[in-house]
């Protein structure tokens, strides 16, 4: 792993060494672990070094390191969709991702469809002549619907476009989206990858060579440049990536099943490795793990009974920004912001967050919170 390489100014041997700012230059950066690398605000080695541990943990041949999840998301979505053209997106990706749509790119000319998760093959009837990219978040924001992500890939390829899936959920590591037809595979590397270090950054995976050249450049081209200091933090977390995700599994695991067998009426508990949640028998075919986000919603409930558990909790602690060592919980409405489907459950709920605290601990205080709620309502 390079040294922490902090730099504007790249100095060459001499002024027939020196590189030309275009896009040739840009592409062949990143590859060697010094060789290539031409101004430090489009890339050092240390983001080179990111990028090389991020893309070979996610089975990919190439990946662009940006700021954040959503810079991630806008590198792709403006590498693959010009104004005039459109985007088809899942009606369960996170909000962010719906923000720039609905508020950013809309405005921009871009064409914004969305569709019911699960889609699946049904796809094709919304394929428009100029949708140019399809966008799936699985497990699904909040409430973590699964997607049959092979016959929607047919479909999408047999329509001459691309397919983005946001793998945040599983961080690679439980899942394989190339394996299964995606072009494109986003993860925000402020949650599992290196939300422990504290730093927040974001990358764009691919096999296809001339479609990184496309997103690497659209980086560029919105000045989405990262921090050296914030690469080498977040590779050392790599490091321990998976590790911390295979002890993560059997908190969760252990944490569902002391929920699955004391769950009262009129509490519904999401996530995948669960076998009554939608998606189940997909989840159980083609990923390797169980994450370690889920929600808890009050069926029809409102956000002041969501909150009655939310304040019993003691080692699930409120914050946004989850994927660090800390159990965290966010409240939610489930389908909020839908406009093209409907949730499994309506009604207020906490989206939870299992951290790398003691299991049983964790179950013991989400449990009793449940149960005092559970009492106090009546």
């Amino acid at each position: 792993m390079p040294p922490v390489t902090e730099a504007t100014t790249v100095l060459f041997a001499d002024i027939d060494a020196m590189a030309p700012v275009d896009r040739d230059s840009l592409s062949r950066q990143g590859h060697d672990p010094f060789d290539g690398f031409y101004y430090g605000a489009v890339g050092t080695p240390s983001s080179g070094a990111l990028a090389r541990m991020v893309a070979g943990a996610g089975g990919a041949g190439h990946a662009v390191i940006t700021p954040a999840g959503l810079s991630a998301f806008i590198a792709a979505l403006w590498a693959c969709v010009k104004p005039g053209q459109r985007v088809l997106v899942s009606d369960a990706v996170t909000y962010s991702l719906r923000w720039h749509l609905d508020r950013r790119a809309a405005l921009a000319g871009i064409g914004v469809d969305y569709f019911p998760p699960g889609i699946g093959a049904g796809i094709a009837g919304l394929i428009r002549p100029e949708t140019r990219l399809v966008c799936v978040e699985s497990p699904g924001a909040f409430t973590f619907e699964v997607e049959d992500l092979a016959p929607l890939a047919t479909a999408v390829h047999a329509a001459g476009i691309r397919l983005l899936v946001d793998d945040t959920w599983s961080a690679g590591q439980h899942y394989r989206p190339f394996d299964h037809g995606a072009d494109l595979v986003l993860y925000s590397l402020a949650k599992l990858h290196a939300g422990i270090a504290g730093v927040s950054l974001g990358a764009v995976l691919t096999n296809d060579r001339a479609l990184y050249e496309d997103v690497l450049e659209e980086t560029a081209l919105q000045g989405m440049a990262v921090s050296a200091d914030a690469t080498q933090k977040a590779c050392v977390a790599c490091q321990t990536l998976a590790v911390r995700l295979a002890a993560q599994d059997r908190s969760i695991r252990r944490v569902m099943a002391a929920m699955s067998a004391m769950v009262p009426a009129g509490l519904r508990l999401l996530h995948p490795a669960i076998e009554a949640h939608p998606g189940h028998a997909i989840w159980r075919r083609d990923f390797t793990g169980a994450g370690s986000l889920f929600s808890i919603v009050v069926e029809g409930g409102t956000p002041t009974d969501a909150a009655a558990i939310g304040r019993g909790l003691a080692l699930f602690r409120p914050g946004y920004g989850w994927g660090g060592a800390v159990s965290l919980l966010s409240p939610f409405i489930a389908g909020e912001g839908r406009t093209v489907s409907r949730p499994p459950v309506e009604g207020a709920g906490l989206r939870l967050y299992v951290g790398l605290e003691d299991a049983d601990d964790l179950a013991e205080d989400l449990c009793a919170a449940v149960e005092r709620a559970a009492r106090a309502g009546g």
